[in-house]
């Protein structure tokens, strides 16, 4: 039996629709462990939430955004940034954007 608190693809997809819903991202991306197919029962869905410029804020927009997702049930790792941010550091060694493009599973985009 699964712990209550296990990442499921019924979660998931909440937890998708739920970040649409509330923030407008210009793009959603899930990258680790579960895009891995190594989900253990510690660990969390990572998601990258790409947004446009107008957010000034990224870390107060992730707090907005993990409020909105209470209820889910399942631990995630939600990180905000604005869309130029992650095109002027896509490729520099050591950035998390740079494996989470390379590696993570666009699962929402925008029409542009």
């Amino acid at each position: 039996m699964k712990p209550v608190w296990a990442i499921t693809p019924e979660k998931v997809e909440t937890a998708i629709r739920k970040i649409i819903e509330v923030s407008k991202p210009r793009k959603l991306i899930i990258f680790g462990s579960y895009v891995q197919g190594t989900v253990h029962t510690h660990s969390d869905l990572d998601i990258l939430v790409v947004t446009g410029d107008e957010i000034e804020n990224t870390r107060r927009e992730s707090v907005r955004i993990r409020r909105e997702l209470r209820g889910i049930g399942m631990p995630m790792d939600i990180l905000v940034v604005p869309e130029s941010h992650l095109e002027a550091f896509a490729n520099t060694p050591g950035m998390i954007y740079r494996e989470v493009l390379k590696n993570g599973r666009i699962v929402y985009e925008a029409a542009k």
